[in-house]
């Protein structure tokens, strides 16, 4: 029998969902996120190598998002210049397909997995100004 000795770390009691969180992504990506949602068709290729598919990664602030974008292990140099904000409304969302974000030591909900596909009329892009 296998124990995970981080199990009762990633557990998060009544995990608060805000009514918006954050998903920083690139432009070129754009197109299909229209088309399938975030987390749909075309979005297999993974920007870090801990990224689960399935799972959309979203903060629960633009800064945060952002930061993950512009540090992404996977993605080409010249896409890191066209960075995206998109801000999720989580109403009419799935609650029991969030999860705290397993991929961050010491995650206190800052970030937050979505299991599935975010549909277009959840998600708006929104100007963000890195500080």
């Amino acid at each position: 029998m296998t124990s995970n000795k981080f199990e009762a770390y990633y557990f998060v009691e009544n995990l608060n969902i805000p009514n918006f969180l954050y998903h920083a992504t690139y432009k070129k990506l754009l197109k299909s996120i229209k088309l399938n949602g975030l987390g749909g068709i075309g979005s297999e290729k993974k920007k870090w190598e801990d990224s689960k598919k399935g799972l959309v990664y979203l903060a629960i602030n633009p800064d945060i998002a952002y930061s993950y974008a512009e540090t992404s292990e996977n993605m080409p140099e010249d896409w890191l210049d066209e960075i995206v904000m998109l801000k999720i409304n989580t109403n009419g969302l799935d609650k029991s397909k969030f999860n705290i974000d397993k991929n961050v030591m010491d995650n206190t909900g800052d970030t937050i997995e979505y299991s599935g596909i975010i549909p277009i009329n959840n998600i708006s892009i929104i100007n963000y100004e890195e500080e």
